[in-house]
């Protein structure tokens, strides 16, 4: 009797045993799906966006050769400088390290060469698939996901190195429309060029400050959800900026490369027509012009462009069709060379997808 009950436990036991083992392997199962899935929709999206880029400029090549009055603008791209041309891909291939050098800073704990890889994805992504750049971040989000880091972790780390990237843009602003409008640089004293978006840049600024206050008196207390998380990474990632800022880590110059090479890239298509407005004025339009970039379209199409255009006109380029030739130009360069080389980074990517960081403990 005895051992027939030790014997029929023993069996309960195994079978016990087995079936959390084969629960075990079902969810394993359904979370390489679910990885798979999701790697399938993103590569999906980085495809259907290079085409849609393929096709645009395309479209933008049938146009100047097509419509009246564009057709100027497509005989001065021909006789763009190739050397400043070379200069442009080489100050944005600088424009990328620059990002390279940030992400470090603020990722640099899974390693090296995954946080390279990944954040020339997130610029690949970033490239053909406009809003602000948050479509890089959601990217590089479920890529550590993937991996085994926390949400809370991955949210705080992504809201930090998104305010990075628009502090900078957001503080230039200010930095140069000010100075500006009182006739201290080039280019402008028009207030609504100016003054206005430099009130918004420092009006931007104290809001984000107030929104991270907000933020962290809202979360205090409160039951663990997703909204929850949101406005703890809100209040930590902005406190995290401040941080960083104030530790003065050379990596930091990163962001300001990211911005400053790319819009020297466009001072180089500038350049390349043998007319450039001075930098200042190049960069004041560029950043008031690239506004249109949280248009959610892909890229940003036209809108950026329109953007970059009607700023630049406004600043005093002349003539045109020169200014039409050097943004095409410009945007040639400043989309096709992040979503390449960030496409080639992807790719190699795929291979480690769901995999743990080597040598990382997630948190």
């Amino acid at each position: 009797m005895e051992g027939g009950r030790e014997g029929r436990l023993g069996s309960f036991e195994r079978e016990l045993r087995q079936d959390g083992m084969g629960q075990a392997q079902e969810r394993d199962a359904a979370a390489q799906a679910s990885e798979r899935v999701a790697l399938e929709a993103s590569s999906r999206t980085l495809r259907n966006s290079i085409i849609s880029l393929t096709v645009f400029f395309a479209l933008v090549v049938a146009m100047l050769m097509a419509v009246p009055g564009l057709e100027s603008a497509g005989d001065t791209i021909v006789k763009a400088s190739p050397s400043w041309v070379v200069l442009g891909v080489g100050l944005e291939l600088l424009s990328c390290l620059g990002y390279v050098v940030l992400f470090d800073l603020v990722f640099g704990r899974i390693g090296r060469g995954l946080s390279s890889r990944l954040s020339l994805s997130e610029l690949a992504v970033n490239s053909v698939v406009s809003v602000s750049g948050l479509a890089g971040i959601a990217l590089g989000a479920w890529v550590l996901r993937s991996k085994g880091f926390s949400v809370e972790r991955i949210a705080q780390r992504s809201v930090l190195i998104f305010v990075l990237t628009s502090a900078v843009n957001v503080a230039a602003v200010a930095v140069i429309g000010i100075p500006m409008w009182l006739g201290l640089l080039p280019g402008t004293t028009n207030p609504l060029l100016t003054l206005l978006p430099a009130a918004a840049a420092i009006g931007a600024i104290v809001g984000t400050l107030g929104l991270a206050s907000w933020a962290e008196r809202t979360a205090t207390g409160r039951e663990q959800s997703r909204t929850t998380v949101a406005l703890v990474a809100i209040a930590g990632g902005v406190h995290d900026a401040l941080e960083t800022i104030a530790r003065r880590d050379w990596r930091l110059l990163g962001a300001l490369g990211y911005w400053l090479f790319d819009n020297l890239v466009l001072l180089a298509c500038l350049e390349a027509f043998g007319r450039s407005p001075s930098f200042w004025a190049v960069a004041m339009a560029y950043l008031v012009g690239m506004m249109a970039n949280s248009v959610p379209v892909p890229g940003g199409f036209l809108a950026v462009e329109g953007g970059l255009v009607g700023m630049l006109l406004l600043f005093g380029s002349r003539p045109a069709s020169m200014v039409i030739a050097a943004v095409i130009v410009y945007r040639a360069i400043s989309l096709w060379l992040p979503a390449l080389i960030g496409s080639a980074a992807f790719l190699s990517l795929r291979r480690e997808i769901g995999k743990p960081a080597v040598g990382v403990v997630p948190s």
